[in-house]
């Protein structure tokens, strides 16, 4: 509980800076590294979430989060963007999901953010999934990822923007997220209170 308290007062003095946020520069193909981008958090209720010009179009969307029981124990959180009247896809799919497992141990972490891409300010999504063995508990190699929602044709979807192993095993993916894009953690964390979650 003194570890809790601790971290607790530590956020609370850091929190101006937790929400300006700087993504690390990736090297394009081209090897042209683009500028950071800076991101501010975007904190969901349960339901539908409004957003104002969600994706730099003009058009107003929203953010549903909600919660899908698999088991007595288990469970996750169901995303779904959308744009106006149409549903943004991310990796092939219309459902954005994460892994909780426990809550203790989440093993896939998805956040979402504001910021600019190609100079239009739009919606971010941030994930951080743990290669996990026979254990979730046990630290795992963690992949970090960035997609920024953008018009495609005449549909819109998250493009990928940075992809990159961790420096650290994790344990939690939102401490990974913390400690390698200094993302706040979410407001129900419930990992270690440790750099790494473990």
């Amino acid at each position: 509980m003194r570890h809790l308290r601790t971290f607790s007062a530590l956020a609370r003095r850091n929190l101006p800076g937790l929400l300006a946020l700087a993504l690390p520069s990736v090297v394009l193909a081209s090897g042209a590294p683009p500028a950071p981008v800076r991101l501010t958090p975007v904190t969901l209720a349960a339901g539908i979430n409004p957003m104002p010009d969600i994706a730099g179009t003009g058009e107003a969307g929203s953010i549903a989060q909600l919660w899908r029981q698999n088991n007595k124990v288990r469970g996750q959180h169901v995303f779904l963007v959308k744009v106006g009247e149409a549903t943004a896809s991310f990796e092939g799919r219309e459902q954005i999901e994460d892994r909780p497992d426990v809550g203790d141990d989440m093993i896939r972490s998805v956040r979402f953010a504001r910021g600019e891409y190609r100079g239009v300010s739009t919606l971010y999504i941030l994930t951080a999934s743990r290669d996990i063995g026979a254990s979730t508990y046990e630290a795992a190699l963690t992949r970090i990822q960035s997609f920024a929602l953008v018009r495609k044709g005449g549909a819109f979807t998250f493009a990928p923007v940075q992809d990159f192993p961790a420096k650290e095993k994790y344990c939690h993916a939102d401490a990974a997220l913390l400690a390698e894009l200094n993302f706040p953690l979410s407001p129900v964390y419930a990992g270690r209170v440790t750099p790494t979650g473990c």
